[in-house]
């Protein structure tokens, strides 16, 4: 017969024939685990500021293209006021400028803020503000609209100057 060395859970805390491919799985399965973890983590990193420099990239061109459609609007009513008729019942001066704007920076939603100054674009997600100032000589009146399509208008009917007009389309 077989000698007992001991009771059944004496003999298997002695018994390591199995351990070593048990623990070796285990291991790598850590090892796997944490290295793949760092890597999402460093690569997340990575996009956010990608994205962060994408939307002060994008803000820029777009904070470009509006001030310079509201100099546009600018110089349109001041020569739509030179050429305007002081008799009575004369046409009033009338200047729209369409502005084809996305509504999304790189997929965030965006606002856009005119002022008598400048053109300012914010997001908030990233939070990012872009101020490109303007050269308009005409009275802006300071509008806040969200991003996308715009149109400046330009309207004067009476006496003294007229304003320009930032609105949503």
């Amino acid at each position: 017969m077989r000698d007992r060395l001991g009771s059944g859970s004496t003999r298997l805390r002695r018994d390591e024939r199995g351990v070593s491919v048990t623990v070796g799985y285990v291991l790598t399965l850590a090892i796997g685990a944490i290295l793949l973890s760092g890597v999402v983590i460093g690569v997340g990193g990575v996009v956010d500021s990608q994205t962060d420099r994408t939307v002060q990239s994008d803000l820029a061109v777009l904070g470009q293209t509006a001030a310079a459609n509201v100099e546009s609007a600018d110089r349109l009513a001041r020569a739509a006021e030179a050429d305007r008729s002081t008799a009575p019942g004369a046409a009033n001066a009338t200047v729209s400028v369409a502005v084809d704007l996305p509504t999304r920076v790189a997929g965030v939603p965006y606002r856009i803020a005119v002022d008598d100054d400048a053109v300012t674009l914010r997001t908030d997600s990233p939070e990012a503000s872009l101020e490109i100032p303007h050269a308009a000589r005409l009275n802006v009146t300071p509008t806040s609209v969200r991003g996308g399509p715009i149109r400046i208008e330009y309207d004067h009917g009476g006496a003294g100057a007229g304003n320009l007009t930032v609105v949503g389309r």
